[in-house]
């Protein structure tokens, strides 16, 4: 698969209403051992179907897999989206390991012209809150 093939693979999907889960996922184009550098991205993938993180990990590697890439998890967390209001709350606690790589829910937040709020251990940093904001 070359690099051109990779911006095929839409940057976020996540439902557009409720408290999720989702995981943060870098897609190589080969196997990660074979991949040059610069022939990856890193996807956003947040379902309220899922009980678990793993769920979507597990779904979204096997649906890559059969086209040819390789998956590698990041982590992952809950967002709040409120599609409506155009905010996306995210957080968790792999929150600080994913701060580098949330372009993605960023990239949506801009889209949707709203707000994104970024927590901390299980809630906002700066309000002490856990959890999603009320």
């Amino acid at each position: 698969m070359a690099a051109a093939d990779l911006a095929q693979i839409a940057d976020v999907d996540i439902d557009p209403d409720g408290v999720f889960k989702y995981v943060l996922i870098r897609v190589h184009a080969a196997p990660p051992s074979e991949a040059p550098a610069g022939k990856s991205k890193e996807i956003v993938r947040g379902y309220k179907w899922a009980e678990y993180h793993a769920d979507i990990y597990d779904k979204v590697s096997s649906e890559m897999q059969k086209k040819g890439y390789s998956c590698e998890c990041l982590g992952g967390g809950r967002i709040s989206h409120q599609s409506q209001d155009k905010k996306i709350h995210v957080y968790g606690y792999s929150m600080d390991r994913l701060r580098p790589g949330l372009e993605g829910p960023r990239a949506r937040t801009a889209h949707l012209g709203g707000q994104l709020a970024l927590g901390g251990q299980g809630g906002l940093a700066t309000s002490g809150s856990r959890g999603p904001p009320p």
